[in-house]
């Protein structure tokens, strides 16, 4: 896909981070653009920057882990531009953060359905659409978490493991049908975002936050890398030239390029896993 001038890209997450990076350099190639966020005020000044850019834009709450409210944002962009081009399924939260076993029932299904079932119903709602008009580009935002796995964020891990192979799938599906519709899989490493933030903001007790002390102590390093990652726009910037170039794979650095070979000899050599690790 190499015209974006007039065409449509939905963005879920748009209203912060590496969602409102994307939506703004969507706009800025002359995209329309539709946002849906669960945060409505700062999903309202996004869509006034992407106007203020000469633009058109519409903001729709949408909390992406229920299933009418992904087909009610596909629904608003097509009545508000006519079709979708471009969707990146990018809403996300770290989850909660502790043992696998500390953390309730509540604490998984809360963040399973925002990191996989929203992707899921992502793909249900926008890409039946994207195949019949045939013109249009899927970006799914998993993570290196996807790939290598850490200790005291068992839902995050699972849901990126789980977005992987989704795409890995809607790729192959896509190919087998001989469909032009392209897919990218996201797989960002340290970026400079208010994920974290967003948790310590949970009141204890509440789903979504820190259960126990180890949690804590991965979400005090996990604060720590992020602040010191690569800022959203420079993701965004990579996305764009993703989509423009067809690429499936798109890591947003080479940091993580060892602990990922690792894991790969280590399954093909039968042996346990090692803690998922950066090279410096």
């Amino acid at each position: 896909m190499d015209n974006f001038v007039g065409k449509t890209a939905v963005v879920t997450g748009g209203a912060s981070g590496m969602g409102r990076a994307m939506a703004l350099r969507f706009a800025r190639a002359g995209m329309n653009i539709a946002i849906g966020d669960v945060n409505e005020a700062s999903m309202a000044a996004v869509v006034d920057e992407i106007v203020s850019l000469g633009v058109t834009a519409i903001g729709v709450r949408t909390d992406v882990s229920d299933e009418a409210a992904n087909m009610a944002l596909n629904e608003a962009a097509c009545a508000a531009f006519g079709q979708v081009n471009v969707v990146c399924l990018n809403a996300g939260v770290t989850g909660s953060a502790g043992r696998s076993w500390d953390l309730t029932k509540q604490d998984w299904d809360w963040a399973l359905g925002i990191l996989l079932d929203g992707v899921v119903h992502g793909v249900r709602s926008f890409l039946p659409g994207m195949v019949d008009h045939g013109d249009g580009h899927v970006v799914m935002t998993a993570s290196i978490a996807g790939h290598v796995s850490s200790a005291y964020s068992g839902p995050y891990m699972v849901a990126k493991h789980g977005v992987v192979a989704l795409a890995e799938t809607l790729y192959h599906e896509l190919r087998a049908e001989k469909s032009s519709i392209g897919v990218t899989c996201l797989c960002p490493g340290f970026v400079n975002t208010d994920i974290v933030a967003a948790t310590r903001r949970r009141a204890e007790g509440e789903i979504g936050a820190v259960r126990d002390e180890l949690g804590g102590k991965w979400l005090d390093f996990s604060e720590r890398a992020l602040a010191g990652g690569i800022e959203p726009e420079i993701v965004a910037e990579q996305v764009y030239d993703a989509i423009v170039d067809n690429q499936f794979w798109l890591f947003t650095d080479q940091a993580w390029d060892e602990a990922i070979a690792l894991k790969n000899r280590q399954i093909l050599e039968r042996k346990a896993p090692t803690l998922g690790h950066p090279s410096a």
